[in-house]
């Protein structure tokens, strides 16, 4: 614990992209043993950022030698104070949860949702999968007993600060918002981490300019 709370958060987010990898060569066949150089490679990483990145977590394989990918993957697994099924909750229209299993099916890395909320009343009472959808108005009489850290959150706009708000009231402390929503008031004590779609398109739209910063002819 003392270890992850003196991590930079730019590493504790490169060790959950490792975790997402070895992931997924866990599910389709991983090698005996993985180096940092290949981590390196596979990820865009410099080598020795990977090395230093892994040293937060502790001594784990031999210099030269690799890792066990799923020795290394367990050890990911605790740092990061994740589980074989960590229970996240998600917000948003029933159409939006729908299309989120379909992009994101938690199950397949490790995330088990364990409550759907959404924003309006007629979604109250019907399914997405096995469980029952829930106006977001019951966030405080459902969550607390659920014991659940983390929310995604894809309502719309105009619900997001309610959401917010709500679910800091039942414990929540962390929120991935996706939504077009530029500003937000933070509650207290939670961690909001956003992508931000618009911002993200107009600087990805710059980024794609021809050097110079002369812009391809439409």
């Amino acid at each position: 614990m003392a270890q992850r709370r003196t991590a930079p958060d730019a590493t504790v987010y490169r060790l959950s992209l490792y975790h997402c990898y070895l992931g997924e060569l866990l599910r389709v066949g991983a090698p005996a043993r993985i180096t940092s150089r290949e981590l390196a490679e596979e990820l865009g990483i410099k080598e020795e950022t990977v090395r230093r990145d892994i040293s937060f977590v502790g001594d784990i394989g031999r210099p030269g030698a690799g890792y066990e990918p799923e020795v290394l993957f367990a050890a990911f697994t605790e740092f990061l104070g994740l589980s074989d099924e960590y229970p996240v909750v998600k917000v948003g229209t029933r159409g939006m949860l729908e299309a989120l299993q379909v992009v994101f099916p938690a199950e397949r890395y490790g995330v088990r949702p364990v409550a759907y909320f959404s924003e309006l009343p007629e979604d109250a009472g019907s399914a997405v999968g096995d469980l029952e959808v829930r106006h977001l108005t019951d966030i405080p009489k459902v969550l607390p007993d659920l014991g659940v850290d983390v929310a995604l959150v894809a309502c719309s706009p105009g619900w997001v600060q309610i959401t917010l708000d709500l679910l800091a009231s039942a414990g929540v402390t962390g929120v991935l918002l996706l939504t077009p929503i530029i500003r937000v008031r933070k509650p207290e004590g939670m961690t909001v981490s956003q992508v931000r779609m618009p911002c993200d398109i107009k600087s990805l739209a710059c980024r794609c300019q021809l050097p110079g910063g002369s812009v391809r002819a439409r």
